[in-house]
This record gives C-alpha cells, structure tokens and sequence, in this order.
C-alpha cells in the first residue's frame, strides 16, 4: 500500500511539473524610464520618460543623451539633459563619475547602447572616476560590444561633449 501511495505521489507531482512546462512564460517587466539632469545632480524614474523629465526640472533643458541597459535601445532608459547644446569641440563638458549611482540604479557595467543629440557624443570609462581604458567619442551604437575591444555593460563612469 505503502508503495503505491509513494508511486502516485510521484506521478501526480510528475504531472505537475510537466503541466508547469508548458505555462505561459512571466511578463516581461516594464521599461524603466529614468533621467539626469547634469545642470542640478535631480535625479528620478518615472512611468514616462515625460514624467521623469519632469520631476528633475527638465521642462526647458535638452536631451543630450539615451543610454539604454540592453542591447538596440532596451531595456531600462536614462535620459541625460542639460539646459544647452554641446560644443563639436570633444573637451568633456558634463560628466557623470560614478555609474553606480544614477536615478536608475546601479548602471556600473549594465549599459548596453547608447544615443546622442545636440552635437554631443559620449566617452565611456572603465573605472569609476574615469578611470582605466575609454573608449573613443560615440555618437550612437545600438550595440556597445561592437565599439572599439567592446564597452557592452562595461563602463563605469561617463563624459559628454
């Protein structure tokens, strides 16, 4: 008796398993929407990007820059805003010394691409505090591994210009 209680025991928890194969796989989370303002140090996330802009005091200042924490513009976003556009000069106007404190978190070798506007391109660092290797002056790279010996989820702080 004892034996078949144990055999059906493990058939039904067999079946379980088996049935909890084919559920439907977890909702992804949400993007998160998060900005910086570099003029103030103000920084949050939002359910928008609009209201994270917002809640900085970004209403009249520009987005320079996207960094996203997956690959081709995924992931969580942050937005990084100053009140004006950047010189072609590449003389690191604002930077951002430490990626594991930014409104979305630790971001220390977490981003994955990256976007610019307003004549502005970003340097990527491999230590906090600019230090280590950096990477040249980028644009936009949808993918950052492909950038130089790779900057995918490996920057550790970060310069605009």
């Amino acid at each position: 008796m004892k034996a078949r209680m144990v055999t059906a025991i493990g058939t039904g928890l067999g079946t379980l398993g088996l049935l909890g194969a084919f559920a439907a796989p977890a909702a992804a989370a949400p993007q998160r929407n998060c900005a910086v303002n570099l003029d103030t140090g103000a920084m949050t996330c939002a359910s928008s990007e609009d209201r994270a802009l917002r809640a900085v005091g970004a209403q009249a200042s520009l987005v320079i820059a996207r960094t996203y924490t997956g690959a081709n513009y995924t992931g969580t976003v942050l937005a990084w805003v100053q009140g004006r556009e950047c010189t072609p000069a590449y003389d690191a106007e604002l930077q951002w010394d430490d990626l594991r404190s930014t409104a979305a978190g630790d971001l220390n070798n977490k981003i994955s691409s990256v976007h610019t506007y307003h004549q502005c391109d970003v340097k990527l660092f491999d230590g906090i505090n600019f230090t280590g290797a950096s990477s040249t002056w980028i644009d936009q790279a949808p993918v950052l591994g492909s950038i130089g010996d790779g900057w995918g989820n490996r920057a550790g702080s970060i310069k605009f210009s």
